[in-house]
């Protein structure tokens, strides 16, 4: 519950808002928020098998089942693509933030 609380409410478990909570709803929040990792722990070893499959493909294959095709939803799909263009925009951001701003040179006119 304590990292549950850090991680929605930025607080600590003995915060108002947390004791008079409804049981129902903190029950609620937790289920939801396992699932949230569940989902971060399965898309972080999809990506760890794809990243092995260009070395160690016969490896990844034998972990897998040895099926070598992977079929997915149009939602899946739709879900990675943004999950990459999101992850574009913040390296963009980064790389905006911390490059230096270049100066324009006059020239000087002689006349």
């Amino acid at each position: 519950m304590w990292y549950l609380c850090r991680q929605i409410f930025q607080t600590t478990p003995d915060d108002p808002r947390i004791v008079e909570m409804d049981p129902v709803q903190k029950l609620w929040m937790y289920e939801h928020w396992l699932a949230d990792q569940n989902e971060q722990a399965e898309l972080a070893k999809n990506h760890a098998y794809l990243l092995a499959s260009f070395d160690h493909g016969e490896a990844v294959k034998q972990i897998m089942g040895g099926g070598n095709t992977h079929q997915s939803t149009d939602e899946e799909f739709e879900e990675s693509s943004q999950l990459v263009k999101r992850m574009n925009a913040k390296l963009m951001e980064t790389q905006k933030e911390q490059a230096p701003a270049k100066k324009r040179k006059r020239r000087s006119v002689r006349g």
